[in-house]
């Protein structure tokens, strides 16, 4: 898992690299622009690269350890709220989905903050029937604590914080945590523990989302129903019988999940100024939690009905309809993948929803093709991948909407420009250089793009990842001036 990173990717590993080769300090990793909504990311990827080394492979190896431990337990939920076989539908169809080890391989919080949703579900289950005040207090400051992570790994973490306190809302009544008929040092202790992790983190995160502007900005819920009625037809009506099966019997729990679901829903479909799977992968790990409910609960209805024989051994519908379903999600290969790949790509299920270009192999030939780039004059549009695979930062960047130019906060002379002119000044003012052009509808304005491509020499182009070759992500390195030396 050494193929090239995505600029959201090598931006953060690059930082942790920084910190951890002493290049900067800990409280200048955490407080850069990109990171300060997720820290811990930070902290975690850095801590791995100190003690095993520093790869890609190793940036990602935190992700892909939580979301084993997401296997396990999504199989102990659903195993609790219906049986053993629909824990294994669940399980499976978790482990094998396509979209889950697309994410689960990437340097990046959204497959931990799936698994986090999940244990705080089996925690608020656990929850729902402890009577004893110790354990009453230990589940919720698990809860608390394991939300705190959540928040602290990535901003989106915080919409977690619904599960809490709209099962808390619901249970306020007979709850021995919230109530004040009996006061005493466990209650005190947990409510001073909401109040700090609100204050520090929910509250700032909550007000720079719903502040300003309007409360609909966006609407993507085209994209919305595509993804989740349309590319997940099956799965998602199995989760929503398996949903209504369910909540007779765990209404506090099916309501608490369905406010939260609601919310995220909402907040990536109208409040983020583009849609995006990952915002909302956690709501997958809800639906297949309910698909395998359903298809245990359909076990259970036929079990005396169906009945096979083999041998001394006889399986009853309980055993054989998830058995069935296992068995057909693998030879259709619906939404999961069944062999080990090298690489699974997170655009299977939305074209361009990941930037993957080849980053890697880019850079790599720029450095082979001009040795002395160290001192060139470069040009580009993004500085997330540059430290990581270029060493270095660019001169100048060019973002659209840059109406006038400003200083930016990396290297020692970075300069940010909009405009056509302001390029043209620049190549009158170095007699040569480079220009990096992501070569789709990326931060450099179009009037450069075609600029660049009549009037500047074509060094060379990496069109895709060599593992996604149908998903090509341009990338082109374009030269002016005719003393460069390669």
């Amino acid at each position: 898992m050494n193929y090239s990173f995505w600029a959201d990717e090598a931006f953060i590993s690059s930082i942790a690299r920084q910190w951890i080769t002493d290049r900067i300090s800990i409280f200048t990793a955490l407080n850069i622009s990109g990171i300060t909504y997720q820290k811990l990311q930070v902290l975690a990827i850095g801590i791995f690269f100190k003690f095993f080394g520093i790869s890609e492979f190793i940036a990602r190896l935190p992700s892909i350890i939580v979301f084993f431990i997401g296997i396990i337990i999504i199989f102990l939920l659903v195993k609790k709220l219906s049986n053993i076989y629909g824990g294994l539908v669940s399980a499976f169809l978790y482990a094998f989905s396509h979209l889950n080890l697309a994410y689960a391989t990437q340097a990046k919080p959204y497959s931990a903050l799936e698994t986090i949703t999940i244990i705080v579900i089996l925690l608020l289950v656990y929850l729902e029937k402890e009577k004893r005040k110790l354990y009453i207090f230990l589940y919720n400051f698990l809860i608390i604590f394991l939300l705190t992570i959540a928040t602290l790994l990535h901003s989106i973490g915080v919409l977690i914080w619904v599960l809490y306190f709209v099962y808390n809302v619901l249970t306020w009544k007979r709850s021995n945590v919230l109530t004040f008929k009996r006061s005493h040092v466990l209650t005190f202790l947990t409510l001073t523990i909401v109040a700090i992790v609100g204050y520090i983190f929910i509250i700032p995160i909550v007000l720079s989302s719903i502040g300003g502007g309007q409360l609909l900005p966006y609407n993507h819920l085209y994209q919305i129903i595509k993804l989740f009625a349309y590319k997940y037809t099956f799965i998602s009506v199995c989760a929503f019988f398996g949903y209504v099966w369910l909540f007779k019997k765990h209404k506090t729990l099916s309501i608490t999940i369905l406010v939260y679901s609601v919310v995220v829903l909402f907040m990536a479909g109208f409040r983020a100024y583009i849609f995006n799977i990952r915002y909302v992968l956690s709501l997958f790990g809800i639906i297949f939690l309910y698909f395998g409910i359903f298809w245990a609960k359909v076990g259970e209805r036929y079990d005396k009905n169906l009945k096979l024989r083999i041998k001394n051994l006889e399986l009853t519908g309980k055993v054989i309809v998830p058995l069935t379903v296992l068995i057909l999600l693998y030879t259709t290969g619906y939404k999961i993948t069944r062999l080990p790949q090298a690489y699974y790509n997170p655009n299977i299920d939305k074209y361009g929803d990941v930037q993957i270009a080849n980053y890697k192999d880019f850079y790599f030939q720029l450095k082979n093709r001009f040795p002395d780039y160290k001192n060139l004059y470069v040009v580009n549009d993004t500085l997330d991948v540059e430290y990581w695979y270029f060493g270095r930062y660019s001169n100048a960047y060019f973002i659209k909407g840059t109406t006038k130019p400003y200083k930016y906060n990396v290297g020692k002379h970075a300069m940010i420009y909009g405009s056509l002119l302001d390029f043209k000044k620049i190549i009158e003012d170095h007699p040569q250089g480079l220009l990096i052009m992501e070569d789709w509808e990326s931060f450099l304005p179009e009037d450069i793009k075609q600029y660049v491509k009549k009037n500047l020499k074509l060094e060379f182009r990496v069109e895709s990842l060599k593992e996604a070759p149908d998903d090509p992500w341009p990338l082109a390195l374009y030269s002016w001036g005719t003393s460069i030396v390669k």
